[in-house]
């Protein structure tokens, strides 16, 4: 009984401490038909108690998907590509212009306002999360 009783508190333990991402109002930036590049913007939340990561994202709309960070070197707003984004245990994280974001690069085809892009985010514990996220104007 003992045994039974410690693998349940194991178990409990171990399922309890994982990350809980969940995506807050995704949104795709509109852009002119013969622009090649967009961002994606959102919010991440982690409620779980432990530290997750976004590695990578995946889309069938464009060429190339990176994480991107906006900076101010001497003077001049510059993109950064970002290895990996750290989504810190009960916390959120904001993906907005001119902060972090998710650049879309060689887009396959134009994108209109209202339109439904699917994503695949990729994080490292919490595995997949597909997402819809609207072109807005904003």
């Amino acid at each position: 009984m003992r045994k039974i009783v410690g693998l349940f508190l194991l178990f409990f333990s171990i399922s309890y401490s994982q990350p809980q991402i969940e995506i807050i109002d995704p949104w795709v930036r509109a852009v002119p038909p013969n622009a090649k590049n967009t961002a994606l913007f959102m919010v991440i939340k982690n409620s779980g108690d432990e530290l997750d990561t976004l590695t990578a994202v995946k889309t069938d709309i464009a060429k190339m998907v990176m994480i991107h960070k906006t900076v101010n070197e001497d003077g001049v707003m510059k993109m950064v590509h970002v290895h990996q984004l750290k989504i810190p245990p009960h916390s959120t994280v904001e993906l907005k212009p001119g902060g972090y974001h998710i650049m879309i690069m060689g887009l396959k085809e134009p994108v209109h306002v209202n339109n439904m892009l699917k994503f695949t985010l990729i994080f490292k514990k919490s595995g997949k999360i597909d997402i819809k996220a609207p072109v807005k104007m904003k």
